[in-house]
């Protein structure tokens, strides 16, 4: 049900894109679902044309939700804001969906200092969706039963991989290992749902060892 919802979603905001409109603040609040469970996408008060000059936004200004802000945008570089930052917030999206709460808790984003908010957003990897609802066990567990209907056990489990790898994959740091398009998301979204081959893959060993290094350049230099 929150793929079906997610991919309805992205052939809205995919229609904006074609019309060379960036969302910048695709969350939640700013979708609304009718009598029949149809999702609408509203509130473009932050939108901007793609290469217009005339945006209103000035760079190292940051605009929008921080809970569902792609690094790019939370570091203010609207020159690499794109279709891939409202790809970043869809899965941010589909990860509340998934799990009933944001990759980054939105309280202890509240808490931190500007610069450490944004630093949040830039270098801390977020957990799997499915290895956050195993987090979130003893925490939540009477609440978020409640509203998927559902344990723990099974919900992580039916999770578990082609859902993993494509929310994952929309929250890449570097946008260009994300989706290209919502189109294409959509595409793998619906590869799930009709049980078919999706595109999204979990990261190689390769890749993970050289992000652990990235985060740990002082460790890696010492121990080279």
């Amino acid at each position: 049900e929150a793929a079906g919802l997610l991919r309805t979603v992205c052939n809205a905001i995919q229609y904006a894109h074609e019309q060379q409109i960036v969302h910048r603040d695709i969350k939640p609040g700013n979708i609304l679902l009718d009598d029949h469970q149809r999702p609408y996408v509203t509130d473009f008060g932050l939108a901007r044309i793609l290469d217009s000059p005339s945006d209103l936004t000035a760079t190292g200004q940051m605009v929008g939700t921080p809970s569902y802000m792609p690094p790019e945008q939370a570091l203010g570089q609207r020159d690499l804001v794109d279709i891939r930052s409202d790809v970043y917030s869809l899965g941010v999206l589909l990860y509340e969906l998934l799990t009933g709460v944001t990759p980054f808790d939105r309280e202890t984003l509240k808490r931190a200092s500007f610069d450490e908010m944004r630093r949040m957003i830039r270098e801390d990897e977020p957990l799997r969706p499915s290895r956050r609802l195993s987090t979130l066990e003893n925490q939540l567990d009477s609440t978020i039963n409640q509203q998927r209907q559902n344990d723990f056990c099974l919900l992580s489990k039916s999770i578990r991989g082609e859902l993993d790898w494509i929310v994952m994959k929309t929250l890449e740091k570097d946008r260009s290992r994300r989706y290209d398009s919502t189109r294409a998301l959509a595409a793998d979204v619906q590869a799930y749902l009709d049980d078919q081959p999706v595109q999204a893959c979990p990261p190689t060993i390769r890749y993970r060892l050289g992000k652990l290094a990235r985060r740990h350049r002082g460790l890696v230099g010492v121990a080279a």
